[in-house]
């Protein structure tokens, strides 16, 4: 079993430090040494090793994601607990009451940042190394540039027009100088399309044994969908999921088996970020049910508490009910947390508080399990597929065949003939929304739908009512606070950093 080195760049502020991780494989082994980057980049090996820690920081990056596009929507509510209360409570984000001081918002602007840094580092370097395998300078730029694409596409969504860092830092005098402005959203977007194009043109269909987990062409063409479809440009999304379903992806045939962490890429995958459950390097597994659990469970939920902030992702009423009865789906991303004494607590229904299902496979690791987290995969793509349809030609024979095949995997009837174009809409949305429930898409396409007030506004009272904590004002729902605040400590170091209107 081969083991790397990995790099860290020289005197780089803010945000835009860089540490690479390598491993034997991808995603599961953390950074042993630090060379300088000038003394890196000789061989194909060494750029291998950078391009694999260009996906280190998506760990760090989901860890977090569920606050910005679970939490802040409809599908998710925090259990208050006052032994979890600290100067930033995580509860601000959910209610609309954060700042721009809020440390949650920080860190992961951080991580996101660190990503899109390991990535130009790669792109800036890669010429200067000797290559004797075929093809391999080629798809190792791809995965990168597909990875920047991803991040700066999460970065958009969530706080607009940000700095478009194209170049690796290498000084603090640069750093300041490249984060100086924030480019227009239309010019991130640009250069997202520019790079996901670039990379679908190179990236192989699929990988095998330790590289599982790398970027694919389909991978890069999902996204390239995603964007087009949240700037409403339905043919080219269109052409790309048709693209991406020529390249032999399946729905698994049980919904539940597609979270068992023994059945990791499976025929329904396209792009997870994968993590590891190893006693010999904790910090690679994945320990989103135990900060999920309900916070009064102890160890019945997890197996052992930890220590860890317990009931931070709390599943609404909303969701719940917003299955259809018989979906086989609501079991597999729900669970049930019944005791007594749950009737004290307002998010309580009965005797029972929910949690997310999808993350709390058996492991043996206490403190971290195996499970991957979804970011593509095929059925997403299906009803991406029935929304484009719909929004061109109408509720075609074509469109509804997508979304049943969607829902007969469910254990659903297909859906009434006869919709019309607004009710199939309605239709492709919340079928959107339960089959990808608590795989962080709920807040994105809530503002790419245009809905996003409107959910929430309606949402308001229905939290309000179960949450006795909330000191008003609460769930004051407005325009400007669709987009995140930059972090005010990144305009403390540079003040040219425009805040977003509002904040």
């Amino acid at each position: 079993m081969k083991k790397f080195k990995g790099i860290v760049l020289p005197g780089v502020v803010l945000f835009l430090c860089i540490a690479f991780a390598a491993c034997d494989n991808i995603l599961t082994t953390s950074p042993e040494d630090a060379i300088s980057s000038t003394e890196f980049f000789q061989n194909e090996g060494q750029v291998e090793q950078a391009v694999i820690g260009a996906y280190s920081k998506l760990q760090d990056m989901y860890g977090n994601q569920w606050k910005f596009s679970e939490l802040r929507s409809d599908n998710t509510i925090v259990q208050y607990n006052v032994g979890n209360f600290g100067p930033h409570p995580i509860w601000l984000i959910d209610e609309f009451t954060m700042t721009s001081t809020n440390t949650n918002i920080e860190p992961y602007w951080g991580d996101v940042y660190q990503g899109i840094q390991k990535c130009n580092a790669v792109l800036n370097n890669i010429d200067r190394a000797g290559f004797e395998t075929d093809g391999l300078k080629e798809q190792l730029t791809a995965e990168v540039k597909f990875l920047r694409a991803f991040y700066y596409f999460h970065l958009v969504r969530l706080f607009g027009g940000v700095p478009l860092v194209l170049d690796q830092v290498e000084s603090p005098s640069q750093a300041f100088d490249v984060i100086g402005s924030r480019a227009d959203a239309q010019a991130v977007y640009d250069q997202i399309i520019q790079d996901a194009s670039d990379a679908a043109q190179v990236l192989p269909q699929s990988y095998s044994g330790e590289n599982n987990g790398r970027a694919t062409e389909g991978a890069a063409r999902t996204l390239l969908a995603e964007v087009y479809l949240t700037q409403g440009e339905y043919a080219s999304a269109r052409t790309e999921l048709e693209s991406v379903m020529q390249l032999g992806y399946e729905l698994v045939d049980n919904y539940e088996d597609i979270f068992d962490p023994a059945n990791k890429y499976h025929e329904e995958y396209i792009f997870d970020v994968s993590y590891a459950e190893l006693e010999s390097n904790r910090e690679l597994g994945n320990n989103l049910i135990y900060q999920f659990a309900p916070h009064n469970s102890g160890s019945a939920v997890t197996g052992d508490n930890g220590g860890t902030p317990q009931g931070l992702n709390i599943p609404t009423r909303d969701i719940l009910n917003a299955y259809e009865q018989d979906d086989l789906r609501k079991d597999a991303s729900i669970g049930y947390y019944v005791d007594p004494g749950n009737t004290e607590f307002g998010i309580a229904i009965g005797d029972t508080i929910l949690y997310v299902n999808k993350y709390a496979s058996d492991h043996s690791v206490l403190g971290r399990t195996n499970d991957n987290i979804p970011v593509y995969r095929y059925a997403h793509v299906i009803l991406m597929m029935a929304e484009v349809i719909n929004e061109i030609e109408g509720p075609t024979s074509e469109a509804y065949g997508y979304i049943d095949e969607v829902r007969q995997r469910a254990g659903l009837d297909p859906l009434t003939a006869g919709l019309s174009k607004a009710d199939f809409r309605d239709a492709v949305y919340h079928e959107q929304r339960v089959e990808l429930a608590f795989e962080n898409h709920r807040w994105y396409n809530l503002l790419r739908q245009g809905r996003a007030m409107e959910v929430m506004q309606q949402h308001a009272p229905d939290v309000k009512d179960i949450q006795p904590h909330f000191t008003e004002p609460v769930y004051i729902i407005e325009e400007y606070k669709l987009l995140y605040p930059i972090p005010e400590r990144e305009r403390t170091l540079n003040a040219d950093l425009a805040q977003n209107p509002g904040w």
